[in-house]
């Protein structure tokens, strides 16, 4: 019988969405689970770092650039007491990205002494 572990881990997302009333978003990259805290700050900084060049106001910039600088520190103590961050920026255009991490609880099996074999199609593979 498998063994159950349960552990921590942080969904890492990024939308964009057309205006601040749109219901749709766009990922700006694929969500990701991500182990420490840490680990997906440092992430969504990264990501608000290389925004820039997405047409913010010089006000969003601002904020952007004190959220890397000192603001993190604050998503980081979120997170950490199990509560969600993130940050979310105007463009010029109107449109909206917004960055968000919260934790999720994960559940890892671990097969002993035994190989458990999945049938997945392989990724790009034809029928």
């Amino acid at each position: 019988m498998p063994e159950v572990t349960r552990r921590t881990g942080y969904l890492y997302e990024a939308v964009r969405r057309d205006s601040t009333l749109a219901r749709r978003a766009t990922p700006l990259r694929p969500p990701s689970i991500l182990p420490t805290a840490r680990a997906a700050v440092r992430l969504l900084r990264v990501d608000v770092r290389g925004a820039h060049s997405a047409g913010m106001t010089p006000r969003e910039i601002s904020r952007a650039v004190e959220w890397t600088e000192s603001g993190w520190l604050q998503a980081l103590g979120l997170l950490t007491a199990g509560e969600p961050c993130g940050l979310t920026v105007v463009l010029g255009s109107g449109a909206v990205i917004e960055w968000s991490v919260r934790p999720a609880r994960l559940l890892a099996l671990e097969a002993l002494n035994t190989r458990i074999a999945l049938d997945c199609p392989r990724q790009g593979a034809t029928a």
